[in-house]
């Protein structure tokens, strides 16, 4: 009998032990709703917890919104003083369904290490940031004896532009290999996951749409990124050029595109929308801005899909952009894969002014494209699994 209930209070403490492990470190996620329309926008915040005294000023959490189909979209917030929270807005071409999204804590910020051959006798180099904004930070970094360097907590949203110099001579080029911590490979420590549904759940989904989701660990995981550079010798590419580099990406990056610049020709601020101003610009490509057809827009017989900062839109939207707004267009002729469904048609991608689009990169420096943190408000792209 002693034998019975010493294995029984065994097997209580044992599992109290691991329950309160398991407990230890953990994320909840809140939704302010669970249940959406296409249109309509979702509240998510991310709290961390700890049974311990453990400290966490700032750290990152990376989240990943899984479709029915296997679609992923990846964003990464940061954390701040144990949370994070942002806004998804569900475009109208969401497809309708459930949703997962899971969330892993990393126990760090923003961080670049970087090594320079020969770099011993620098001593410093300046590093500078060119956010999406147009607006620039700058900072001298000290180099260890062995061409080391740090750059640690700086908070940007989106994808930046980072450059280095010597102190000494600026338009020296240096060899230098970066990467940054978030984009290393890494398991995170506490995760988390709960799901919501776009359009009208059947009750058997509904009842489900409130209870958290396991997630392995490992599901986060990647190979880690070393990220590529290109050393900016001179300032021979137009605006458009350099602003189509830092802000184009994935399927929108074509070696069939044809960019047209707004930002380079003041006479298009004279025409009332896009449309009127790309007829007759682009060959084979139909614009309609007046009449019963206004908003439409064909390409060798077939519809043309239409994308402002790369999330897909309807042609109404593009007509109401000011020209002022505009800083290029690229035209896809048919077939554009980013199309949806695989679509035979063409595509045209509207992007907007960012703000310092005439400086983009001073001669001189080596230059990477780092990722930064996704903005706290953004719409839900399903076809866009990289930061």
């Amino acid at each position: 009998m002693k034998s019975i209930l010493f294995s029984i209070l065994t097997i209580v403490v044992l599992a109290t032990t691991a329950e309160a492990q398991q407990s230890k470190n953990r994320l909840d996620i809140g939704f302010d709703k669970h249940t959406l329309q296409p249109g309509d926008s979702l509240q998510v915040t991310v709290v961390y917890k700890s049974d311990s005294a453990e400290k966490l000023p700032l750290a990152t959490v990376e989240l990943f919104v899984e479709n029915e189909a296997g679609q992923r979209a990846r964003l990464r917030w940061p954390v701040i003083n144990g949370e994070a929270s942002g806004m998804l807005y569900l475009p109208d071409s969401l497809p309708r369904g459930k949703y997962s999204l899971f969330a892993g804590l990393q126990n760090r910020f923003f961080e670049v290490v970087g090594k320079i051959k020969d770099g011993e006798k620098s001593g410093s180099i300046q590093a500078m940031l060119l956010t999406k904004n147009g607006s620039w930070d700058e900072q001298q970094v000290s180099v260890g004896r062995d061409g080391s360097f740090t750059i640690r907590n700086w908070l940007f949203e989106d994808n930046a532009l980072m450059a280095f110099s010597g102190t000494g001579n600026g338009s020296q080029p240096m060899d230098i290999r970066i990467s940054t911590q978030l984009d290393s490979t890494v398991t995170p420590f506490a995760v988390s996951g709960r799901s919501f549904y776009v359009g009208n759940p059947p009750p058997a989904v509904r009842s489900t749409l409130y209870k958290p989701l396991d997630v392995p660990k490992d599901f986060f995981v990647d190979g880690g990124t070393l990220l590529p550079a290109v050393v900016v010798r001179t300032t021979t590419k137009t605006p458009a050029q350099q602003f189509n580099e830092a802000y184009s990406s994935g399927l929108f990056q074509s070696a069939d595109e044809r960019i047209i610049s707004i930002m380079d020709n003041p006479n298009a601020l004279g025409f009332t929308n896009i449309f009127s101003y790309l007829q007759g610009r682009v060959a084979g490509l139909q614009m309609f801005s007046t009449g019963f057809s206004s908003g439409v827009a064909m390409w060798r017989g077939a519809p043309v899909t239409f994308f402002l900062d790369e999330i897909r839109v309807s042609p109404q939207q593009i007509a109401s952009i000011p020209m002022a707004d505009i800083a290029i267009v690229k035209a896809y002729p048919p077939p554009f894969f980013g199309a949806p469904g695989g679509a035979a048609g063409g595509g045209i991608a509207i992007y907007t002014r960012r703000g310092g689009e005439a400086n983009f990169v001073p001669a001189g420096r080596q230059v990477f494209r780092v990722r930064g943190y996704t903005p706290s408000t953004v719409a839900l792209n399903m076809n866009k699994l990289t930061l």
